[in-house]
């Protein structure tokens, strides 16, 4: 069941802050899913202190991105369970993300608060497509 929910909401999220709605193909943006529980003693809010620090990382590097994140309100709630989502707007900015964050080792005081808030079962790559949006703004 947690693997169909993960990939229903995957499938229908789209990054919507990245991908426009005024063209006409279909947008493609390259997204990280991480599939995850809290770690005791850990809550929704240290999650959210996370993605503040990816922010600020990636706006010092310079990289365009954004993050979501998703916690059920039906079927499976486990109040420890979510996942989160990173989106680039292409490959490119995909790559320099990853290339400061991992291998620049920019991202190192992040990743020790991460693997201090959250143990992962599942991290997918994926592709996003945003064939319309009718949310305005």
């Amino acid at each position: 069941m947690r693997k169909m929910f993960t990939i229903l909401v995957t499938l229908m999220m789209t990054p919507l802050s990245l991908l426009a709605d005024d063209h006409s193909e279909p947008a493609l943006a390259p997204v990280e899913v991480w599939t995850c529980n809290l770690n005791e003693g850990k809550t929704i809010e240290d999650v959210r202190n996370v993605s503040s620090m990816v922010s600020k990382v990636t706006a010092k590097e310079g990289i365009a991105t954004a993050q979501w994140i998703f916690t059920p309100f039906t079927g499976d709630m486990d109040a420890s369970s979510f996942m989160l989502m990173t989106g680039w707007p292409d490959f490119a900015a995909m790559g320099k993300g990853f290339d400061s964050f991992f291998v620049g080792n920019a991202g190192a005081e992040v990743l020790t608060e991460w693997a201090a808030t959250a143990t992962c079962e599942r991290r997918n790559l994926l592709m996003v497509e945003n064939t319309f949006n009718q949310m305005g703004g």
